[in-house]
């Protein structure tokens, strides 16, 4: 199992990595409101709205890759995780003019991203609440693997759909980070095993 490589230092989302997934809750909501309710809504202006989501959300997952505290195996992860969405999103802007295909875009950007965070969750033992953690990460997986199987007709009915997840995603964000407030200060390894008799 991988191991913190800076146990004692403090918790595993600080700083930069916290500041993040708070602007991805954000931005996911806006995101989310904004293809919800935008009127008459085109191809073009659905790929715009979500190839800039993937990548901000792939360059938020960069930052937390970084300035994380995960053992460099975890940050690696999240940071192929990051690069995916990174590279989805240039896909959704290159514009494909295609419903379908945009829906993949945007159901392989959250399975991978909501994959990422449950392994995580699952690994990093000194992540405050990991458990949360990992049913949001398999959440987001499951969100990403329906809009990928959902068969959209419409840019409308994606609109509608994506939204809604986005904006559930993004509300799960927030709440992750307020739940998170009160950090947990990793106890080394070397002090959880027991001391030999002698």
């Amino acid at each position: 199992m991988p191991e913190n490589e800076s146990a004692g230092r403090g918790g595993s989302l600080v700083g930069e990595a916290r500041q993040a997934v708070l602007v991805a809750g954000i931005c996911s909501v806006v995101l989310g409101v904004l293809i919800a309710v935008w009127p008459d809504k085109t191809d073009a202006t659905a790929e715009l709205l979500f190839g800039l989501y993937l990548l901000l959300s792939g360059a938020l997952q960069l930052i937390i890759a970084m300035g994380s505290r995960f053992s460099a195996a975890l940050r690696t992860f999240v940071f192929f995780s990051g690069v995916a969405s990174v590279a989805l999103a240039v896909l959704s802007l290159r514009g494909t003019n295609s419903v379908l295909l945009l829906a993949v875009w945007i159901g392989l950007g959250w399975a991978v991203r909501g994959i990422a965070q449950a392994t995580v969750a699952v690994w990093a033992d000194e992540l405050p609440e990991s458990g949360w953690q990992e049913v949001f990460g398999l959440l987001t997986m499951f969100v990403g693997i329906v809009m990928i199987a959902l068969p959209f007709d419409s840019v409308d009915m994606l609109g509608m759909a994506a939204g809604g997840c986005a904006i559930v995603i993004g509300v799960l964000e927030v709440l992750t980070v307020a739940r998170g407030r009160g950090e947990v200060v990793p106890v080394p390894r070397a002090a959880r095993i027991p001391a030999s008799p002698n």
